[in-house]
């Protein structure tokens, strides 16, 4: 009988049940005011809105840096929803989309809670923003390098550091447990709030190489006699 070796993305999987409920997602106990006063306001509708780019990793609950990826964000902020797009390209050469649309809570007087969708959410995806940070959680169905969809939940937190960087650190869980974290550098390239709505696909479509280019003309021909002030050939 041959025995094939255990890649560690597999092996991390089947010792799932052993991990037990001291696998609780990390950041529920975090205070709200922990936030308060510590850097620029979060605004989902003015972060997200515009363009920006990622950098991010997964860590396993072992530490081990199982993938990492770029990403480019596009958004958009109509007044009411707040619409996004993203593109993931991964190290492995794997790519992933997702188009998310937030807006605020009607339930929540205060105006600090979201509520929205995402194209491969189970369910709904709820935010809620305390001083610069953001939190959200969201469960989403996906897709792996086999073709396959993966079950995952996230329990996220974005941290504004500057007007132009955020940082975000997500407990990533399989079935209610803990396999690993993702963490994510976000900068904004574009300047402003960006208006209006953005569609599915739109980033991959800005993120393209534009045309080809049109060749510059061919240089005059020149005596050769006459270049570097050099005298004519006789």
């Amino acid at each position: 009988m041959v025995r094939r070796a255990m890649t560690p993305r597999r092996s991390l999987l089947l010792a799932l049940p052993a991990l037990g409920a001291a696998a609780a997602l990390p950041g529920c106990g975090t205070a709200p005011e922990t936030f308060q006063g510590k850097g620029p306001p979060f605004r989902p509708e003015e972060f997200f809105a515009g363009k920006l780019r990622s950098h991010g990793m997964f860590v396993t609950r072992l530490g081990a840096i199982e993938r990492w990826f770029t990403a480019t964000l596009v958004g958009a902020w109509d007044g009411r929803l707040l619409t996004f797009d993203e593109i993931f390209r991964y190290d492995d050469t794997f790519e992933d989309r997702r188009f998310w649309q937030l807006r605020r809570d009607p339930a929540d007087p205060s105006g600090e809670s979201w509520v929205g969708e995402a194209t491969d959410a189970t369910g709904p995806v709820r935010g809620r923003v305390m001083g610069n940070a953001f939190h959200l959680q969201h469960e989403l169905d996906m897709l792996t390098l086999s073709g396959k969809r993966r079950r995952l939940g996230f329990d996220q937190w974005f941290l504004r550091t500057a007007e132009d960087m955020a940082i975000s650190r997500a407990a990533v869980s399989w079935y209610g447990l803990q396999v690993g974290t993702a963490q994510v550098a976000f900068q904004r390239i574009s300047v402003g709030v960006t208006e209006g709505q953005v569609s599915a696909g739109q980033a991959a479509r800005e993120e393209a190489p534009a045309g080809p280019r049109t060749p510059p003309p061919a240089p005059a021909w020149r005596d050769p006699g006459r270049v570097m002030n050099a005298p004519p050939r006789r």
